[in-house]
């Protein structure tokens, strides 16, 4: 994980953050509410982290898809007996 989004909406990493500029700002505002906020607050930022994290392996699942299927699409796959792509199936 740790990964927040800034004000701005851009993600951060902290393993990445060589500066840590983020990470200073975000104990800075820590320090500055009160105990039940900075709960809170810890609370919102694991959260966040979930949800980037769980975006962040949705796309990663969707470039298999997209692999996989341009793969069939150029010939180089074939339908195994059993398994069909999710557009030919009906889900009604």
């Amino acid at each position: 994980m740790g990964k927040i989004i800034s004000r701005n909406g851009e993600y951060w990493d902290k393993e990445r953050d060589s500066k840590g500029d983020v990470w200073h700002e975000w104990e800075a505002f820590l320090k500055i509410i009160p105990v039940e906020g900075q709960e809170k607050a810890e609370e919102v930022k694991e959260r966040m982290e979930d949800f980037v994290s769980a975006q962040e392996k949705r796309a990663y699942i969707q470039g298999y898809v997209d692999c996989v299927q341009a793969l069939w699409h150029m010939g180089l796959l074939k339908e195994n007996k059993g398994l069909k792509w999710a557009e030919r199936m009906d889900v009604h």
